[in-house]
């Protein structure tokens, strides 16, 4: 945490999405703060592919698209995601179940 004695305030404006996992923050300064080296509060985050959490480092593989910056648990990861990034740029739910009409 950035300011662990303040409360985090659930507005989009203090908001920042790293891969699937999303950060709130009590004021802009914090959140600036964060921006400047993000691993340095964040130490697990969820691999897009696997959705396994798994702890960060500044070494881990890393990819931005979208404007959004994803982080991978190894670089076999971060290859299947580059092969459909459209189908794990967004967290899937464990079930995915298609209805018909």
């Amino acid at each position: 945490m950035v300011y662990p004695q303040r409360k985090a305030r659930i507005d989009s404006s203090l908001r920042r999405k790293i891969g699937h996992d999303i950060f709130y923050f009590s004021n802009a300064t914090a959140m600036r703060l964060f921006d400047r080296d993000p691993l340095r509060y964040v130490k697990a985050l969820s691999d897009p592919v696997t959705n396994d959490r798994f702890r960060v480092t500044h070494t881990s593989p890393r990819e931005e698209y979208k404007s959004r910056v994803y982080y991978f648990a190894s670089t076999g990861e971060k290859t299947v995601f580059e092969t459909d990034r459209e189908k794990y740029k967004d967290r899937r739910s464990a079930t995915m179940v298609e209805l018909e009409p």
